[in-house]
């Protein structure tokens, strides 16, 4: 008897926790959340950390341009409880998208941002490159990381509303990543300030980098204008040459998302030397240099100095 009544003794102590963690599992699942590309997936998980589970509709090294919705992100769309995106131009057919699956909540980062910290949008170097337009303002702003900075505590309140649990959380990381960008963007901009005036101009293959050219005060003219296909008619290449000639540019950079082509023929006429890759409009996959945003700022930064930096040839 003494056995037996043990032995209900601790089944009846352990009944609670077995009715309970089911519901506790629950109430732990994590709030699920779309990005519409690999760098805005990167500082949802950043903010969010464990809390958050992210799919990212384009993903790394994947060109933003180029998107084609998949079934597997309709279905994305529909468990999701939170979609982040840029907008400005750069990715507004998530709108239409989320639309289709239901009402979603959606926060579009780029358009939080006053319109004083924004560029104008850049003017295409080829006539004929018109197959995508972007807004009134340049879109690429998270090539400056202290305008990401600005945006991380919005963020965190969009993950808030929709998890108020963990609101603080979201909170407290939101303001150490955006004093972890703030310190970067601060290292950097020390070291390129050594940089004499004739050494900050340089090629880019597309006019993505314009808000990184006004992080670090340099000048970086892209190829293509702000959309990265097409082709390069003669006369643009001309005028770039010479104009390499005439201001002394001598680097011109890879990008992580557009045919290298373009920079291989600018080098040729004009006798430049490829100063490395710079990532764009994605992050790379693990394996590479750049996995997350703040990789990808560092990255970015180290390639263009080292290259400006170095003695011509």
């Amino acid at each position: 008897m003494p056995t037996i009544r043990r032995r209900l003794l601790l089944a009846l102590a352990a009944a609670p926790f077995l009715f309970l963690s089911p519901v506790g599992a629950r109430a732990e699942a994590p709030l699920r959340v779309v990005a519409t590309f690999s760098i805005a997936a990167d500082w949802v998980r950043q903010v969010g950390g464990d809390r958050v589970e992210v799919t990212a509709l384009i993903g790394p090294d994947a060109d933003a341009h180029g998107y084609q919705p998949k079934p597997s992100d309709t279905r994305a769309l529909k468990e999701a409880s939170l979609v982040v995106g840029i907008d400005l131009g750069f990715d507004d057919w998530i709108e239409r998208l989320a639309r289709s699956v239901g009402k979603k909540p959606i926060v579009m980062l780029g358009e939080l941002l006053p319109p004083e910290d924004l560029l104008p949008a850049g003017e295409t170097h080829d006539e004929h490159d018109d197959d995508h337009h972007h807004g009134a303002f340049d879109p690429h702003f998270w090539q400056d990381p202290r305008l990401v900075a600005k945006v991380m505590p919005m963020l965190a309140e969009a993950l808030a509303q929709r998890d108020p649990t963990h609101a603080d959380d979201y909170r407290r990381r939101a303001a150490d990543y955006a004093r972890s960008l703030e310190s970067l963007w601060h290292t950097w901009n020390e070291r390129f300030a050594t940089l004499p005036p004739e050494s900050r101009r340089a090629y880019t293959n597309h006019d993505a980098f314009r808000y990184l050219a006004r992080a670090y005060g340099l000048e970086l003219i892209g190829i293509q204008g702000v959309v990265p296909h097409g082709e390069l008619s003669a006369k643009a290449l001309a005028a770039l040459s010479d104009r390499a000639r005439r201001e002394g540019i001598r680097v011109a950079f890879l990008e992580n998302v557009s045919d290298p082509r373009l920079v291989e023929q600018l080098r040729r006429e004009a006798g430049l030397t490829v100063g490395g890759r710079l990532y764009s409009d994605a992050l790379s996959g693990p394996g590479g240099a750049a996995p997350t945003y703040r990789d990808l700022v560092e990255i970015n930064a180290r390639t263009l100095h080292d290259a400006l930096a170095a003695p011509n040839p």
